[in-house]
């Protein structure tokens, strides 16, 4: 198996949708993202410096390349002698997964192909769904998420579990986090006053982070009411803030569903990772989910379930019905205009 020329294949559509898509991201959200970029194609660990001047001549380097792939299209996959489409990600991965080897691609926001490469470290199935551990990653986009969701098939990257804990924790260790909340989660992690603390709790917390997503995605999938339709309005929206709102109102329903993370943490009274579930927590969902919010800052004085129970099912019913009324009236209703 010609594994360079499989990388070669995914890199260049990594870089004609980074092309495409990377004047949708903010400056500081664009820059942040090259970073992350950066690491991954030089193998650098999240607490790894970067060299200033080389991502410097990286980024120049990285912007021309776009602008001489404008207007091209995403390329075939070759594997031996056959060729896939860039989305037939199950037939790539019968292909690929023998040797040890796992493709992902999809859309994540604001509907950017999305795409990667990595080393197959583990496989499960849950609920007839396939999920695949990716370990060392060969190739990406600016795109990373954590978890993704693909037909019947649930990815679990561990490299970008690792970026995502770094800069939670970091947070908490500047108490950027305590401030924003109110809340200080310090005490329930291992060290964090130091990075050696902080490589050692990531270590030790990136499991069960993993079972959190894992969750989250199974309870996105079997969310999928209308899910032709909904995606639809996604797809027809140009607004970058109503984006994060129809995407936060499907995350939300993942989270708070029968399937989701927050029934599985609940029923097991797994409260270390509903500490986790929290901190993971991005502006949207909070902003979507403040019933949650408050649960939890009293659960971690007192750990009264029925608190969290409760919030869940509230959250769940609003906006399960919220997205019932987008459906009917099939345009973005404003979180204001909504009724009920």
């Amino acid at each position: 198996m010609d594994l360079e020329g499989i990388i070669e294949a995914v890199k260049y559509n990594c870089n004609v949708s980074d092309a495409r898509y990377w004047g949708f991201f903010s400056i500081c959200g664009l820059l942040m993202r090259l970073r992350e970029l950066y690491r991954s194609e030089h193998s650098l660990k999240p607490w790894e410096a970067i060299p200033r001047e080389e991502i410097s001549r990286w980024i120049e380097e990285r912007e021309k390349l776009w602008q001489e792939l404008e207007g091209a299209t995403l390329g075939p996959i070759r594997i031996d002698d056959e060729i896939f489409e860039p989305f037939s990600v199950e037939e790539i991965n019968e292909r690929l997964n023998p040797a040890g080897l796992l493709y992902g691609g999809g859309y994540g926001r604001f509907n950017k192909p999305s795409f990667f490469l990595a080393r197959l470290r583990a496989f499960d199935e849950i609920y007839d769904y396939h999920v695949y551990h990716a370990g060392e990653e060969f190739c990406r986009d600016l795109l990373a998420p954590a978890a993704m969701l693909q037909g019947r098939c649930i990815f679990i990257r561990e490299e970008q579990i690792r970026v995502l804990l770094w800069e939670k924790l970091q947070e908490l260790k500047h108490k950027r986090y305590e401030e924003a909340t109110g809340i200080s989660l310090k005490g329930y992690f291992q060290d964090l006053e130091n990075n050696e603390g902080i490589i050692e709790t990531i270590e030790g917390l990136s499991g069960k982070v993993s079972e959190i997503m894992l969750y989250h995605e199974i309870g996105e999938a079997y969310e999928d009411e209308s899910s032709e339709q909904w995606l639809k309005i996604v797809m027809e929206n140009t607004d970058r803030s109503c984006d994060f709102y129809l995407r936060g109102i499907k995350d939300v329903l993942a989270d708070t569903s029968e399937k989701g993370p927050l029934r599985h943490i609940i029923t097991g009274r797994l409260s270390e990772h509903l500490r986790i579930f929290y901190i993971l927590l991005d502006p949207t969902r909070k902003e979507l989910m403040p019933e949650l919010v408050e649960a939890c800052k009293e659960f971690f004085h007192n750990e009264d379930w029925a608190l969290i129970e409760n919030a869940r099912q509230l959250l769940y019913n609003r906006y399960l019905e919220i997205k019932r009324q987008i459906l009917r009236e099939g345009r973005i209703i404003p979180p204001r205009d909504i009724q009920g």
